[in-house]
């Protein structure tokens, strides 16, 4: 079985999806999603080349942006109708001439390096006011912005952000960093392709995992039809030459969410090595502890197979691994070494007291069998818990988590009883000799330990532990949801992604950081003035809001085009009043600017940002919602005839009709997927009901005459998509800890039928959420989908140690009728020992993870040791403090 699971784990792929990332349910991702096809989606990506010395305006560069421009257009993933530079045909300027409007392309179609050309492109990105938009402020660099697609169109499969990434890695920075190319020859002939054939180049060397990649060759027949083949670096050889486009007067710059996924799936080889490390040192610790390889090889081997398990398990149901669930393996593995210690040492002492190895394995299972259930399904609980918090990732975390321990009861409850009991000890004599040397040895410090439970030391422990308890609950407030720095968080400040974010950011009025709100008003409004009096207030509105470095909407291109005809005279500066004015001035502002949609009812404006910082989210949100109310209001003194109702009744129906259509989208593309044809898809009956359906509301809603005030849509950019995940966030971090916690009190009074035990488990538990909570404050880490699952599950494990400690000590005390100091000396002898050095162990394993290339891993490496340790030192001290007062022997 292991083995058939193992052959499964190693098909297991990265499954990075941007909408797993994101609340599909919220209703600023149904704004969304309903417009992604018309205006693109959150997904962006800007490119941006920079000169070291002089402006754009010359052949070298302009020749660079010209190709760099072609190759983005031209990766696999990349929207090419939502790309822009100043090369492609959707940035054009308007101007004003003797016969009326002019209108071109900011680099003309039969562009030619030469100085008269270089002046027009000059003039032509002026008039377009592109300076700080796609060029750079000083006019030392030029932007290219695209958004990769969701879905391939043709075949409705995921597209693959890990490859996209690598893509434009390669072929833009890579093109101008790289002073070697490599060519990819063919070995032996494969026709229609000869043997040393070039069927594939790149810029960034081939590295050592050449062997085990495939790559993509296509070629062109006589008769002009092309044949596609993927080879494998084993049918290849590398040919290195000189890069003819090498040119370090050049920076290239790549920011947004895909080259993210790119930068932090890179990183997986380093996370596997964190791995290896936190086996090797647990393995040699283990070794240490138990004094015998073979009982060290036991747990760890349980452990490995348990993530075997839990990896060949999820390839079988479907799943891969997403980037940001790395941390979930260490946690498999941390659970299952923490329950395998406890039985391995429990085992021990059995056969140091006389038993063979079957009796002694027979003793530990009924010895640990009740608490260690309750433990593995309190972290059940925990890890199903987070599957409450309506994100793809981290359902699929959950998931994911909830198979690795599914492996983890299996190994530690079946598999471990049945390999000690055929576990014998080679040298019983010298082996319980060391035994007891060792356990004599900590007697000193035990004897010591269990002063805790004597009165003045509790109470002392007790006192301090509300001290701080009651500081950490009101540092807890200064928490932040979201991120809480500049860059992206997932990756480290120094990282060469957050150094591009940070140049871009200082050289363009416009970043990866985007809000898009949409105007939607009904069909062809946009000739009216009230509607575009209403849009203009609203920009300039939130364009003087702190956060805020830019905004342009439709009327920022109707401001431009009257004044324009107006020969720039600054009082024309203005939304004209007049219907057949707005009529001739806006007939320039084309569906291909991204401005409107087809028959305008809806209009994206366009708010820059200065960071994705969770407080500058928050504001500039709260303000957009606070400008969309008041503007209803407004409205509605105003015109007095317009009904609130009919109004909410309206905007109902476009957004019902909306949905719809998204809906059609997805069951279209789920269907191409599966391979369905296109007459086949057309001929589907619930794609024919769809339409019906939707040609039904679309009759509704012409219906719907009456006016209504403009509906300020908030939901596209990733900063709508930050703002939808944060408050989500927000709003399921106290259901989720509350049902963990409801699933512990369940286990432990069901377990133990006594509120003391649930008194002494819990209060510790609590304390360390609250201490982390104020930890994350101190240290500015947000509370986002990275640490939110380790908050959630840190609590389901770190009752394993309380468990396991007042287990044994209150049978000692309630059953053997011992006094609690003898009583606890006993239990850390026994169970206590092994929960510090679990708690040492775990603690130091993830401490590796602190010099992670990844900051998001350091900070779930911080937040873990903590609360490993944490968690460790309230079940060895508090709970026996805690047990002086509460834990009481029946006369």
């Amino acid at each position: 079985m292991t083995a058939g699971l193992l052959g499964q784990a190693v098909q297991i792929r990265p499954d990075a999806d941007f909408e797993k990332t994101i609340p599909l349910d919220h209703p600023y991702m149904q704004v969304f999603r309903q417009y992604q096809a018309e205006f693109g989606g959150a997904n962006t990506v800007l490119i941006s080349l920079q000169q070291d010395k002089g402006d754009i305006y010359n052949e070298q560069f302009l020749t660079a942006l010209k190709q760099a421009t072609e190759e983005v257009t031209f990766v696999h993933g990349i929207d090419r109708a939502h790309t822009s530079s100043i090369f492609t045909r959707n940035v054009r300027f308007i101007e004003v001439v003797d016969g009326g409007f002019a209108a071109g392309d900011v680099v003309p179609a039969n562009y030619s390096p030469t100085p008269e050309m270089f002046g027009l492109v000059r003039s032509n990105v002026g008039k377009a006011g592109l300076v700080g938009n796609l060029v750079s402020r000083d006019q030392s660099g030029a932007l290219i912005a695209t958004e990769v697609v969701e879905n391939d169109p043709l075949t409705g499969k995921k597209t693959d952000l890990v490859q996209v990434a690598h893509d434009l890695e390669d072929r833009v920075r890579g093109r101008y960093a790289s002073q070697t190319k490599y060519l990819y020859r063919l070995k032996a002939a494969a026709p229609p392709f000869e043997a040393n054939e070039v069927v594939a180049e790149s810029f960034s060397a081939p590295g050592w995992l050449h062997s085990f990649k495939h790559y993509a060759a296509s070629k062109t027949l006589p008769d002009e039809s092309q044949i596609q083949r993927d080879f494998s670096g084993r049918e290849l050889k590398v040919e290195q030459v000189k890069n003819p486009d090498y040119n370090p007067a050049i920076a290239v710059h790549i920011i947004g969410f895909t080259k993210v996924i790119g930068d932090v799936s890179d990183a997986s080889l380093q996370v596997m090595m964190f791995f290896a490390l936190t086996v090797i040192g647990t393995m040699l610790a283990l070794w240490w502890y138990l004094g015998s390889l073979r009982l060290a090889l036991l747990p760890l081997g349980c452990s490995l197979v348990a993530v075997i398990w839990e990896f060949g398990l999820l390839h079988l149901f479907g799943y891969g691994i997403d980037p940001f669930a790395i941390m979930v393996p260490f946690l498999v593995l941390a659970v299952s070494t923490s329950h395998g210690v406890q039985y391995v040492n429990t085992w021990a002492d059995q056969v140091i007291g006389g038993q063979n190895g079957f009796d002694a394995s027979l003793a530990t299972f009924r010895r640990l069998f009740i608490p260690g259930s309750i433990a593995l399904l309190t972290n059940v609980a925990g890890f199903l818990t987070i599957s409450l918090v309506p994100i793809g990732s981290i359902r699929d975390m959950s998931a994911n988590a909830c198979l690795g321990m599914l492996a983890v009861i299996v190994t530690n409850k079946i598999m471990m009883p049945v390999w000690l009991s055929y576990l014998g000890v080679t040298n019983v004599d010298a082996f319980r000799s060391k035994r007891i040397a060792r356990i004599n040895a900590g007697d000193k410090y035990w004897r010591f330990l269990s002063g805790v439970t004597e009165k003045p030391v509790a109470i002392t422990l007790i006192t301090l532990s509300l001290i701080v308890l009651s500081v950490s609950w009101f540092v807890q407030d200064r928490r932040i949801i979201g991120d809480a720095q500049l860059g992206v968080p997932e990756l480290r400040p120094d990282s060469v992604y957050n150094k591009d974010v940070a140049d871009i950011a200082s050289n363009y009025s416009i970043g990866a950081d985007i809000l898009k709100i949409i105007a939607e008003d009904d069909a062809g409004n946009c000739v009216q003035y009230r509607t575009l009096e209403q849009i203009d207030q609203f920009i300039w509105h939130m364009r003087n809001t702190e956060g805020v470095t830019s905004a342009r909407g439709f009327t920022s291109a109707t401001r431009q085009a009257y004044q324009g005809m107006s020969e720039m005279n600054p009082k024309f500066g203005v939304v004209p009043r007049n219907s057949n004015v707005l009529v001739l001035v806006n007939r320039g502002i084309a569906t291909n600017t991204g401005l409107l949609n087809f028959d305008c009812s809806a209009m994206p404006l366009f708010f820059f940002t200065a960071n994705h910082k969770a407080g500058t989210i928050e504001h500039v949100i709260d303000t957009a919602k606070r400008l969309n109310q008041s503007n209803a209001e407004d409205f509605y003194k105003t015109y007095p005839d317009s009904n609130p109702a009919y109004c909410a009744e309206k905007k109902a129906l476009r957004d019902g009709l909306g949905q719809r259509h998204v809906q059609q989208d997805h069951l279209t593309a789920k269907l191409r997927a599966d391979g369905v044809s296109e007459d086949a898809i057309a001929a589907d009956k619930r794609i024919v009901d769809g339409f019906a359906a939707i040609e039904t509301d679309k009759a509704k809603l012409a219906d719907q005459t009456k006016a209504c005030p403009v509906n300020f849509a908030i939901g596209t950019g990733n900063v709508g998509v930050m703002a939808a995940t944060n408050e989500v966030v927000e709003s399921k971090e106290l259901p989720v800890i509350l049902w963990v916690y409801a699933v512990i009190i369940v286990l432990v009074l069901t377990s133990y039928r006594s509120f003391a035990a649930l008194l002494v488990i819990c209060i510790p538990l609590f304390m360390v959420s609250i201490f982390a909570n104020a930890l994350m404050a101190v240290l500015g880490i947000g509370l986002k989908v990275a640490t939110l699952p380790v908050v959630a599950l840190a609590v389901g494990i770190g009752v394993d140690y309380g468990i396991y400690i007042y287990d044994l000590l209150q049978d000692k005390v309630l059953r053997e009728g011992k006094p609690l100091r003898e009583a606890y000396t006993e239990t850390l002898r026994q169970t206590g020992k092994a929960v510090i050095f679990t708690g040492i162990c775990l603690a130091g394993g993830v401490f590796a993870w602190l010099f992670s290339g990844l900051q998001f891993q350091r900070d779930m490496g911080l937040l873990l040791v903590f609360m490993f340790t944490a968690n460790m030192l309230g079940a060895v001290l508090l709970s026996p403090a805690y047990c002086r007062f509460l834990l009481r022997r029946k006369s």
